[in-house]
């Protein structure tokens, strides 16, 4: 600096100046990449006082310097904080000189000057040790001055300098804790006046075992700085300190950070995730984040294994995505993503893309726009939607089918209520008047085919009715109310009064509850039930009937299409009829299924299939059980009223 910046005037003025003056920059060492400081000019006093066997210390680092050991701890902490900081070097006990040493900034280096100053004006009220005595002394040399204790004291870091103990064969087998600074009572609660004095196992066994010892070790024999993070456990809670090892003098120096908060933090973000990951693995998406500018995009782990990867082993570059997709898709992509980027706007697509394994899959990406410290990125998910695609591509199939039966049916409805009907009603008419016009005129042959085409007619009437029924069961466009079913049972009493006087059938009935659903469909399956009871009963036999009503819980039920969380009102019609077998406990309720001849009783075996759809129409069960000779009984299931 000086041979460019002054002229020989100047430089022969600073040269001969009784204080010792030291410029030094901070460099980078090629072959060990530390920083060091180095010495870039220095006064001829300056070399009398830190040369010692070096003729010239120009160009060499500030460690290799004599009377240095203090001056490092102190010139690191004036390049960080640009302030000025002095202390003093306690001469020998020959001598009786001490010095003065002043470090301050000076443009993009340091200037170190040294002035003697008679021993006698000393005076360090503040040192942590006596000064009098020659051994008082020099242990104030070989403590205070390496660290200069109120500059250490008022440091963040714990502080401590370390000497090694030696076994016979002249080998590391511990380290003397010589000196602590306070920081350890304020981040652990550990007194460092207790622990100085000490050994390093001593103090903390788990360093022969945790790699510390080690570190120590070889940072002490080769002279290199060393950095570790480890936990420690102190008065039982756990701590991490994130430390430099840095050899000073004939010790170690150890300068550590409490980072326990820090890393308390990595692990909570680690699990997080961890979590994340195993998230998307399960929900089969994966998420990037994408800085707008540039071409590359950050994909998480799961999105390499939606398109057939192992995670990073394909790289994020934004034409490397364009490379998987279907060729009909990509300038919809890229059309879709350059707007978002124009416009800073949400982007939602559906593409397909060929996994390494050349399947087709169906993605979806969603991604949002955002601003962060003046860059635009975009982050987002991408779902694996095939099985979705797929799913609602046999919905659309089915509903398809669904539309043209519904069309089937509405054309069947007009066939029965018209086109069917209209010719059968001119054939019952002309029947009628054949049978008035020609009584008494026919012959017991001829008499007999027009009755059975009379009673066939019925039948076919009775068919196409409950035909009707049946199919326009779901069609209803009445919304659900309360029923009052003693209602329901008195007016089907009324509607069968003659059937039931005709055979003085008996018929007991309990208070029956109100549920909701729609009145003339329960009448109905009321109808239906104790018509079929009517019905099918003994010759010679009173027809006893039952109607049982009770509620009960879902879940207690024990019948399996009910729902555990929900009542339901219990409805028992019980008879003393013919009964069935019960092999046709669930074919008997099938359409046109009958168990008799159709010459042994009425019916178009469309009765108890009405009765099924209605119940199911009102979210319920019906089953049936029966013995031979014995009777029946029909169970509904409805659900209580809300």
């Amino acid at each position: 600096m000086i041979d460019s910046a002054a002229g020989s005037f100047f430089e022969k003025i600073v040269d001969n100046c009784n204080v010792a003056m030291l410029f030094v920059v901070q460099e980078i060492d090629p072959s060990s990449k530390n920083k060091e400081y180095i010495v870039k000019y220095a006064n001829k006093k300056a070399h009398a006082f830190f040369s010692g066997s070096i003729k010239n210390i120009k160009n060499i680092t500030l460690g290799q310097l004599a009377n240095c050991d203090q001056l490092l701890v102190v010139a690191n902490k004036v390049f960080a904080t640009h302030e000025k900081e002095s202390f003093i070097i306690l001469g020998k006990e020959n001598e009786n000189l001490d010095h003065q040493v002043e470090v301050s900034s000076l443009n993009a280096g340091l200037l170190v000057t040294v002035t003697e100053i008679k021993q006698e004006y000393i005076k360090d009220q503040e040192s942590k040790l006596p000064l009098g005595d020659a051994k008082s002394r020099l242990r104030e040399l070989e403590i205070s001055s390496l660290f200069g204790i109120r500059v250490l004291d008022s440091n963040d870091s714990i502080i401590c300098y370390l000497k090694p103990i030696f076994n016979d064969q002249e080998e590391i087998i511990d380290f003397h804790i010589d000196y602590m600074n306070n920081r350890m009572d304020e981040i652990t609660n550990e007194e460092a006046s207790k622990i100085v004095g000490m050994t390093v196992l001593e103090y903390y066994p788990k360093n022969a075992d945790n790699g510390v010892l080690e570190i120590l070790v070889e940072c002490y024999n080769t002279g290199e700085n060393k950095e570790y993070t480890k936990e420690f456990v102190f008065n039982d809670e756990p701590y991490w300190l994130s430390t430099r090892a840095v050899k000073m003098n004939e010790g170690v120096i150890l300068f550590s950070k409490d980072v326990t908060q820090e890393k308390r933090y990595e692990n909570e973000l680690f699990i997080q995730n961890r979590l994340l990951s195993e998230a998307e693995h399960v929900a089969h998406i994966g998420s990037f984040r994408w800085n707008l500018a540039k071409e590359q995009i950050k994909y998480s782990d799961n999105v390499y294994r939606l398109f057939g990867y192992e995670p990073h082993e394909f790289d994020g570059k934004y034409d490397r995505l364009l490379s998987f997709l279907h060729p009909n898709d990509i300038e919809k992509v890229k059309f879709s993503f350059k707007e978002a980027k124009r416009l800073k706007t949400k982007s939602d697509l559906v593409f397909r893309v060929y996994t390494k394994s050349n399947e087709l899959r169906y993605m979806n990406t969603i991604g949002e726009c955002y601003q962060k410290e003046g860059n635009w990125y975009m982050v987002g998910v991408i779902r694996d939607v095939t099985n979705q695609i797929e799913s609602e591509s046999i919905l659309q199939i089915k509903n398809a089918e669904l539309k043209r039966t519904n069309a089937d049916l509405e054309a069947f409805n007009r066939v029965a209520s018209h086109d069917l009907q209209e010719p059968l009603r001119k054939i019952q008419m002309f029947v009628s008047r054949l049978d008035e016009e020609e009584a008494g005129r026919l012959n017991k042959r001829s008499q007999g085919y027009l009755d059975k085409i009379k009673y066939s007619s019925d039948r076919m009437r009775n068919l196409i009715s409950n035909l009707l029924s049946y199919s326009k069961i779901d069609e209803v466009n009445e919304q659900p109310k309360r029923v009052d079913l003693n209602d329901v049972l008195n007016n089907i009493l009324d509607d069968l009064g003659e059937r039931i006087s005709e055979l003085d059938a008996k018929i007991d009935a309990e208070n029956l509850p109100v549920v909701n659903g729609i009145q003339f469909q329960l009448e109905q399956l009321f109808s239906n039930l104790i018509g079929n009871s009517l019905k099918y009963v003994h010759e010679g036999v009173q027809p006893h009937i039952k109607i049982i009503s009770s509620i009960i819980s879902g879940k207690n039920a024990n019948v399996k299409s009910l729902l555990p969380s929900i009542n339901y009102v219990k409805l028992q019609f019980i008879d003393n009829g013919i009964g069935f077998d019960k092999k046709y406990q669930e074919k008997i309720f099938e359409i046109f299924q009958r168990l008799h001849g159709k010459t042994e009783f009425t019916g178009t075996g469309l009765g108890l299939s009405i009765c099924k759809k209605i119940v199911q129409s009102h979210n319920g069960v019906i089953h049936a059980e029966g013995e031979i000779n014995k009777g029946a009984e029909f169970t509904v299931y409805l659900p209580t009223l809300l």
